[in-house]
């Protein structure tokens, strides 16, 4: 529950880090395209109340513009597929736009790493926490 709170603060803090505000612009300045993000990870993956897994695989793909479909590969794992609609942040980081009921997606793109939070969003799901380098 702790290192749930705590990757939680940090991506907040993260997030705010990179957002900005303006009066006199409606329509916040992006990166563009969200294709950066599309691929295969390798990495480790948390479940609530089990301990961290190594060596695990999280392949991200493309549903649609502004919108990413993240799978763990390891079927076993009975972990549902999110989706996250998300946003170029100045070609800094792709990030979940907003709160999302799915969890929260946050992709450097300079150092190529990712972290992405699925959260329970119906009866039987497992919050899980991947953090993971592109491939």
């Amino acid at each position: 529950m702790k290192n749930k709170w705590v990757a939680a603060i940090v991506l907040a803090l993260v997030t705010f880090a990179f957002v900005g505000c303006s009066k006199d612009d409606d329509n916040p300045q992006t990166g563009g395209s969200i294709d950066a993000a599309v691929g295969t990870y390798n990495g480790s993956i948390k479940l609530a109340g089990v301990d961290k897994m190594f060596d695990k695989t999280l392949v991200v793909t493309k549903s649609s513009d502004g919108v990413l479909r993240a799978e763990v590969s390891d079927k076993s794992l009975n972990l549902p597929v999110k989706e996250f609609r998300v946003i170029n942040n100045m070609d800094l980081s792709i990030q979940t736009s907003g709160v999302s009921p799915e969890g929260t997606f946050l992709y450097d793109v300079t150092n190529r790493t990712l972290l992405c939070q699925g959260e329970e969003t119906k009866a039987g799901d497992i919050f899980y926490t991947f953090e993971g380098t592109k491939q």
